[in-house]
């Protein structure tokens, strides 16, 4: 038999070996030594190795990578991507136990949230969380068959279906030592959430600030997605203050005034305007302005506009105010944060995705980014 290890692949041949303990025994017992190892067995190291770099580079590229450390072909991209998905499940596995001893565990409860807060103040303590989702470019379930030469073509040629995206979900949790922990929903081997993460955020919150005696400040900085919103309301209640991040609001009021302005100066004229407010707050404003003084060229649009702005008027702050005390006003964490875990690796040129590839590799991304890469793979060097 063979062991593939970081130094190459070992050859074993079948030792058997008489049984010392029982000398008189007219008929000896032999055991295999070799019986310990699976057939082709892989050790631990070269399996950490060939997933660590998967989260760097092509499955293939790692195949040409372990050749090359190596100094043969032990692993094919096919079985990388295996070892990442197996190591996936076990990472979610233990994530799901975490998670339902925290939740049912009745002498640990959930910390009360304060509800009152001001924003404005440079000296008030304040727990931030994002949450924010990036999707990759989904990969079709079957591939098309190349039609041969002497098959009747269809009279229709048949439309071909984009594959949907594949959508990844991330929060970044402050903890009290004012680092950020990255969390995600743990999958099975298929990429479908055994816990939601909701779930998974609210044990982590437990496990955090569980024992705090004083009510847990807490502001989350999102853009406008109702879905994320359901998420935050479910774990810290309706009355979580919630601030529309200032890029994001930026952003829509700009794609939107694009299609409402009749021309380029009226265009430029609205934003200038409307930047100069809501960068104070002053929303109503906004809405005064875009009711009585705008024009625009799609009344569909200019509704949408001041509907969007209305639906978000508790969430839109004194931008310039909280920038002057030095408090967060926008999502760049948990923009470069979705990056680091999934961005990075996933959205490049000519690449797609299923659900169990994408999140796999994001959910060993996110252990690494905890600091929990050795815990899974080498738990004996971790606990010392």
């Amino acid at each position: 038999m063979k062991i593939k290890t970081l130094y190459d692949q070992i050859t074993f041949q079948v030792q058997r070996f008489k049984d010392a303990t029982r000398p008189d025994e007219k008929e000896q017992t032999y055991f295999d030594l070799t019986g310990q190892f699976q057939e082709a067995y892989i050790s631990l190291r070269l399996q950490e190795l060939s997933a660590y770099y998967s989260n760097r580079l092509s499955y293939k590229e790692v195949e040409n990578l372990v050749a090359r450390v190596t100094g043969d072909q032990q692993l094919s991209d096919q079985k990388i991507w295996q070892i990442v998905n197996q190591k996936t499940v076990e990472i979610s596995q233990a994530w799901q136990i975490e998670v339902e001893q925290t939740l049912g565990n009745k002498e640990l409860s959930f910390p009360k949230i304060q509800d009152k807060i001001d924003i404005y103040d440079s000296e008030s303590r304040e727990v931030i969380v994002f949450e924010d989702a990036i999707q990759v470019r989904g990969q079709k379930e079957n591939r098309v068959r190349k039609q041969k030469d002497n098959e009747e073509k269809p009279a229709q040629p048949v439309a071909k279906k984009k594959a949907p995206p594949v959508f990844t979900n991330v929060v970044m949790l402050q903890k009290k030592n004012q680092e950020f922990e990255y969390i995600a929903a743990p999958v099975d081997e298929t990429g479908q959430e055994i816990v939601s993460l909701p779930d998974v955020l609210k044990s982590r919150v437990i496990k955090e600030y569980g024992s705090e005696a004083r009510p847990v400040p807490v502001i989350a900085i999102t853009d406008g997605a109702q879905v994320i919103r359901q998420h935050l309301h479910s774990v810290f209640g309706v009355a979580l203050i919630i601030i529309l991040d200032w890029y994001h609001l930026g952003k829509k009021v700009r794609e939107l005034m694009s299609m409402i302005a009749r021309n380029k100066d009226e265009k430029n004229l609205h934003l200038k305007f409307i930047f100069y407010h809501l960068w104070r707050g002053e929303v109503d404003t906004v809405i005064d302005y875009l009711t009585t003084k705008v024009q625009p060229r799609n009344e569909e649009k200019h509704r949408e506009l001041i509907n969007y702005i209305n639906k978000h008027r508790d969430e839109i702050i004194d931008y310039r105010r909280r920038k002057k005390a030095g408090k967060m006003i926008g999502s760049g964490y948990i923009e470069k944060g979705c990056d680091q875990v999934v961005g990075h690796r996933q959205k490049k040129k000519g690449m797609s995705w299923r659900e169990a590839g994408s999140r796999g590799l994001g959910i060993l991304r996110v252990a690494e980014l905890n600091h929990q890469w050795r815990r899974f793979w080498v738990p004996t060097e971790a606990a010392n």
